[in-house]
Order: structure tokens, then C-alpha cells, then sequence
């Protein structure tokens, strides 16, 4: 694949994620969905992991929580009881996507496979094993924190409620890149700090 193509595939990505996206949390998905992307090339780039399937794997993580939220999306307790749920619905959608004519014909089965299960599991962190599943995990992490890119919909306790119980406990010790966890150390200050 050139990079054409790959660029062909990540429009056609956007594109597909943005129909939910739009319609999905308010100042939130839309932004977070552009980060996590953004940091899942850069991280991909960096361990030379397939550009086709994280990245296409980014647009999509979260296309699954379309529908599930009514007004209480800034609410932390909210979003975690929605985890699981959004995962099993969104690895359906993304298997529309990638078995779709056009995007078929631009990834292999495998790859296509690939993309939904990354889908499938990016919130299981305990799970996450291959380093596909951590890439995508930390750039949906560092997506959810960047508050250069993304302002954050977690009030002050909620914020750190997450730094606390997600970021120190769960996500941050298994985060396996260099370059994720220097980017880790540089937003969670910043995070934590924001006076929206």
C-alpha cells in the first residue's frame, strides 16, 4: 500500500466515524476521536506497527458509544458503566466499515479482523497484550487528556477521580511505548491543572 492509499483509508475512515461522531457527546467525540488518531499515527510511526490497521482502528474506537448518552456524558460514573457496551456495538459498526466493497478491497482479512478487534477490546486494559491493542490504548488515553486538543467534559473531581483510578492504577503502568509514556508524563499535569 502507498501512502496514497493509506490516506484514501483514513478519509474514508473519517468519513464513515464522523456520521456517528457528529450526532454522538457534544464537544467531546468529535475532538477526542481527532486526537486519539493523531496520536495512534504518531505512535505507530514510531514502532513501525501497521499504519493501515491502528489508525483506521482510531477512527472507529469509540463510534459505538453513538446513542448511549443523554445529557450525562460529563459524568464519570456515566461513561464507565457504558464501556463494555460501546465496545461490543462499535466492533459491530466497525465490521460494516471494513467489510464494506471499497475499504475490503484495501486491507486483507486479516487486517480488516484486526481493526474490529482492536475496536473490541481498547477499554479492556487488563486484557491488552499485542502491542497493536497498547498503541491504541495509549493514544485513546493521551486523546482523553490532551487538553490543547480537547477540552475535557470531566469536571475538576472528575478529572481526578480519573487520574486516580484510571491513568496511576490501570492505564499509565501499562503503557509500553517510549514515546507514550513521555507524553503521558507531559498531559496528566496539564490535565489535572485545566481551568476550563
Amino acid at each position: 500500500m502507498t501512502e496514497a492509499d493509506r490516506q484514501c483509508l483514513m478519509a474514508l475512515a473519517e468519513k464513515y466515524a464522523m456520521q456517528f461522531l457528529e450526532k454522538g457527546r457534544v464537544g467531546w467525540d468529535v475532538p477526542h476521536t481527532r486526537t486519539v488518531v493523531h496520536y495512534a499515527e504518531l505512535i505507530t510511526r514510531s514502532e513501525k506497527v501497521d499504519l493501515m490497521v491502528v489508525p483506521t482502528a482510531a477512527w472507529l474506537h469509540d463510534i459505538g458509544y453513538y446513542g448511549l448518552f443523554e445529557g450525562d456524558s460529563g459524568k464519570y460514573d456515566a461513561v464507565q458503566d457504558r464501556k463494555v457496551r460501546h465496545m461490543i456495538v462499535g466492533a459491530e459498526m466497525a465490521r460494516k466499515f471494513v467489510d464494506g466493497e471499497e475499504v475490503a478491497e484495501m486491507l486483507t482479512q486479516r487486517q480488516r479482523d484486526r481493526v474490529v478487534h482492536l475496536v473490541l477490546v481498547h477499554d479492556r486494559v487488563e486484557e491488552l497484550g499485542d502491542l497493536d491493542e497498547i498503541i491504541l490504548m495509549e493514544a485513546d488515553t493521551l486523546g482523553a487528556i490532551d487538553v490543547r486538543r480537547v477540552k475535557p467534559t470531566f469536571d475538576k473531581e472528575g478529572r481526578t477521580r480519573y487520574v486516580e483510578r484510571d491513568l496511576n492504577t490501570r492505564r499509565g503502568p501499562r503503557f509500553r511505548t517510549s514515546l507514550g509514556r513521555k507524553l503521558l508524563a507531559e498531559l496528566i499535569p496539564k490535565f489535572l491543572d485545566f481551568e476550563g
